[in-house]
């Protein structure tokens, strides 16, 4: 008697449902990856908090605009002790760059045409001696910049912003004075003079694929847990 071999048959129809839901739910990630992540492309953000001081950080240089464009924040310390110091922070463009800025701070929504203050290239934001500073503490005030982009025929001009704290007072408190924060910055690929505090919002594509991504990716991990579950049955 020859042995009979087991019937060689096609997954079941509950495997076919399993197997189809597992492709749908792929092919929904895949779709949701594959859609343009798309946003305000001409405001270029950037969010990375950081101090400028004496005793700590001693300079920050915002150096991704396009070009050679570089501005720069450092901290400077003069006399060794703080009844003959003085303590101060700068600003100013970096390098061989184009890099101009408006010596007004000013609150969210203002133009670079709407400030009326001086056009400056490197400028003194505080100052700290042991009975006397300037200026006073600050939140969340805009600094608003020009530059000229120096990847394009023309070097043509283009607008941004830093969102600048500071913290300051009298050195003979021995606190660290004057205390500069950079908080964030944006600027605008287009040549339009960018309000301050603008930052880019994401298109409504981009809402939907990473409601999809996420959808995707929740029913594959639901898929697999529900398959290992029903193993152990």
């Amino acid at each position: 008697m020859q042995p009979t071999m087991p019937p060689v048959t096609g997954p079941s129809a509950e495997r076919k449902g399993e197997h189809s839901k597992l492709v749908s739910l792929l092919a929904l990630a895949a779709g949701a990856a594959a859609m343009p992540q798309t946003s305000q492309a001409d405001i270029i953000f950037s969010d990375q908090g950081l101090a400028v001081s004496w005793d700590g950080n001693h300079s920050f240089v915002i150096n991704n605009l396009p070009g050679n464009a570089q501005l720069g924040f450092q901290a400077h310390k003069a006399g060794a002790f703080s009844s003959t110091s003085t303590r101060w922070v700068t600003l100013g463009k970096q390098g061989s760059g184009y890099v101009k800025f408006k010596t007004y701070l000013v609150s969210q929504g203002f133009r670079w045409g709407d400030i009326p203050a001086l056009v400056l290239s490197a400028a003194q934001l505080a100052t700290a001696q042991e009975y006397r500073h300037s200026a006073d503490d600050f939140n969340n005030l805009y600094l608003s910049f020009e530059f000229k982009d120096s990847t394009l025929v023309g070097n043509p001009i283009r607008y941004g912003w830093a969102e600048l704290s500071l913290a300051n007072g009298n050195l003979s408190t021995l606190n660290d004075f004057p205390k500069l924060t950079i908080s964030s910055w944006a600027y605008d690929t287009t040549g339009a003079q960018l309000r301050t505090g603008v930052v880019p919002e994401p298109s409504s594509m981009a809402i939907i694929a990473l409601g999809a991504l996420t959808l995707g990716a929740a029913g594959v991990r639901s898929w697999r847990r529900n398959r290992v579950a029903s193993g152990r049955s």
